[in-house]
């Protein structure tokens, strides 16, 4: 088996197709979904929210308090700075998610100065992958019990509305369930990569020897011009008959 160009790490099996779909709803589902949502908040314009209560909320005042000045942060209101910081590290998320069933993610790619070709360390995504999948898991598993409160007594104090929570909500459940999948993908695919005979390359390497191979590869293949090869154990066309000399009497 023959190394990348410019490679010191050895290919890892490809993910199943099970794992690429996660992979890309967990990375779509932030980027596409969960950062477009929340813009209109950091600009302050209050989509899918109560207006009195969301400024208050993104002024960083609490219901009640009136018009007191609170300092931001960076320039910025504390809500607006909140939000951000979520869309930034949502941002992060797709890209880690994308690494989770590419190339890129297992071996460092060309651009990268220094690490360029050699493998990516297992604990570097998933480090963050099982640290994110924990605490999204833990939020939602709040989460029935806060949007049954919220149906059964609504009221004017709520900073967002049903309908926001209804659109959030399917976004942020279907990026805790694909995170986690596409992450033990990536540790089952990456798992014997630094000892030898790890089962996920082994794997690999066997199916990879059953694949069919094109003319002149030497798998029974005839390349053109060439004889054919003898079916036997050396592979090699049998010697041409030589003619019998005739007998003298």
């Amino acid at each position: 088996m023959t190394r990348t160009p410019h490679t010191n790490a050895m290919p890892a099996p490809p993910p199943p197709s099970w794992a690429r779909r996660a992979g890309h709803v967990a990375w779509m589902a932030p980027v596409l979904g969960f950062i477009p949502l929340h813009v209109p908040w950091i600009l302050g314009i209050p989509l899918f929210a109560h207006p009195g209560p969301f400024r208050e909320w993104y002024h960083g005042r609490g219901p009640g308090v009136g018009d007191h000045p609170v300092d931001g942060f960076l320039g910025l209101p504390p809500g607006a700075f909140y939000l951000g910081l979520l869309c930034v590290l949502a941002g992060l998320g797709g890209v880690l998610a994308l690494g989770l069933i590419k190339d890129w993610g297992v071996v460092f790619p060309q651009w990268v100065p220094w690490l360029r070709g050699r493998r990516v360390p297992q604990w570097l995504p998933l480090t963050p992958t099982v640290l994110g999948s924990a605490l999204m898991i833990g939020y939602s598993a709040t989460l029935p019990w806060q949007f049954a409160a919220d149906l059964r007594e609504p009221g004017e104090q709520d900073i967002f509305t049903p309908t926001g929570v209804l659109i959030g909500l399917p976004l942020l459940l279907a990026w805790t369930i694909a995170l986690p999948l596409a992450g033990w993908s990536y540790y089952r695919r990456t798992l014997g990569r630094d000892a030898t005979g790890g089962a996920g390359r082994r794997q690999w390497m066997t199916d990879q020897r059953r694949r069919p191979r094109g003319p002149g590869s030497g798998d029974g293949f005839r390349r053109p011009g060439k004889p054919a090869r003898c079916p036997g154990r050396s592979g090699h066309p049998p010697p041409a008959a030589r003619p019998r000399a005739p007998s003298r009497r």
